[in-house]
């Protein structure tokens, strides 16, 4: 039988409004002594309460939505732990979307979780152009953050967010530092804001070593190893193999190791033939053979700051920084040659 918040008030001698505001943590109305009481009382009947009674009673559902592009991704899992992370210690629960690269689906999605009452809503957007999904949320008053993509209409919003533009510069740096000049840059899909920052960061490297960008191959992708693969395959073919490439920097780890298929499947020699270099640093990255070269994104950490931000503008805190900037760095493994 299912324990109540009658049989809490009961057996620890107080009113069912007392253990109300005990449970939902208020603070007026029960002294220090009482409270201890009750919640030892809650923790021996392990009486578990309704989710959806405590947010009647505090005007919160004590849970967020998380809406990302593509789950089969490994660098989300590294952002969900810290997320979950970072909730856990404030006792929110967490919906978790994916949009499938869609923005039909990710505007579903926030409807949804408005429909659910959540109290805010991180979000990892398929699109950089369009901000009709945040509408949805400004409408209701509903707090979000945004993460590892920004919305370039929302540039003012709050939001934690890689270095791309450095983490692209430190990838050409390295590769051009070991002389590589027949360069391939497989970027992500053009129109996202983080394919742009990236690419100026190539672009920058370039300018530093005296070197023309015009001079450097480049394709697109969709993060995803088939995309790496085809975009090396078209190269090769294109090329004729002569001449051959030096390097291949993609941005991203997965469309890397679909380069690495390509460069092996064609007879080239990482690295003695073509370095490459990839973007994340997610687990498969130091899995493959040779261990992959990467610039290495601070996901977990990504993730939580991310949390933490947005639980701070559902209490109602106005944040020192709105956009967080965090640092990524080179991970150099063994496919590049030693510097």
């Amino acid at each position: 039988m299912r324990t109540t918040i009658a049989d809490i008030a009961k057996e620890a001698g107080v009113s069912k409004a007392t253990v109300s505001r005990v449970i939902n943590e208020m603070e007026e109305g029960v002294g220090a002594e009482t409270r201890l009481r009750v919640k030892a009382v809650i923790k021996r009947m392990e009486f578990e309460p309704c989710g959806v009674a405590r947010g009647l009673a505090t005007g919160k559902s004590r849970s967020i939505g998380l809406i990302i592009p593509d789950v089969a991704n490994p660098f989300f899992p590294l952002l969900i732990r810290g997320i979950e992370d970072a909730l856990r210690s404030r006792g929110y629960g967490l919906f978790l979307c994916d949009s499938d690269r869609d923005i039909g689906k990710e505007k579903e999605h926030v409807r949804v979780l408005l429909e659910k009452r959540v109290d805010g809503v991180i979000l990892s957007s398929t699109l950089s152009d369009c901000d009709c999904q945040l509408d949805l949320l400004d409408r209701r008053s509903v707090p979000y953050v945004l993460l590892d993509r920004i919305i370039e209409a929302r540039s003012s919003g709050a939001g934690v967010f890689v270095d791309n533009r450095k983490g692209a510069r430190l990838a050409m740096e390295h590769l051009l530092g070991g002389g590589a000049l027949r360069i391939l840059f497989i970027n992500g899909p053009e129109d996202l804001s983080v394919s742009k920052l990236r690419r100026g960061g190539v672009e920058d490297a370039c300018l530093c070593r005296d070197v023309d960008p015009a001079s450097i191959a480049y394709a697109n992708g969709d993060y995803s190893v088939a995309s790496g693969e085809a975009a090396v395959d078209a190269f090769l073919g294109a090329s004729g193999r002569s001449p051959t490439l030096d390097a291949v920097f993609a941005a991203n780890d997965m469309m890397a190791i679909g380069a690495m298929r390509s460069l092996k499947r064609s007879g080239l020699r990482i690295p003695a033939e073509v370095e490459v270099v990839g973007f994340d640093d997610v687990e498969p990255a130091g899995l493959v053979e040779p261990p992959l070269s990467t610039v290495a994104q601070p996901a977990f950490e990504m993730g939580r700051e991310s949390a933490r931000l947005l639980l701070g503008l559902i209490d109602g805190e106005e944040p020192r920084e709105r956009t967080i900037i965090m640092e990524p760095r080179l991970v150099v493994r063994g496919t590049t040659k030693p510097r």
